[in-house]
């Protein structure tokens, strides 16, 4: 076994939830953007608020999870 793998380390709570958080934003985002498909293709009009809850969350989520990618890299590399 080569010495350059180790076990995985834990991660810490902090982390954990800023992972979960950006995940929620992530659904909650892609959520509110099916329904402004669904009610747009069935010939309604969407509350405005579903719009901006897509286009600002899902932004967001995307940053926060490049965020978490860029720590792990960071940790991995201090290994």
């Amino acid at each position: 076994m080569s010495p350059l793998y180790s076990a995985p380390q834990p991660v810490s709570r902090t982390w954990r939830i800023f992972n979960y958080t950006a995940m929620g934003f992530a659904v909650l985002a892609l959520l509110a953007l099916i329904v402004v498909l669904v009610s747009k293709w069935a010939g309604g009009t969407p509350w405005p608020g579903f719009n901006w809850i897509a286009m600002i969350a899902l932004p967001v989520a995307f940053l926060m999870m490049g965020a978490s990618v860029m720590r792990a890299a960071a940790i991995r590399r201090r290994l």
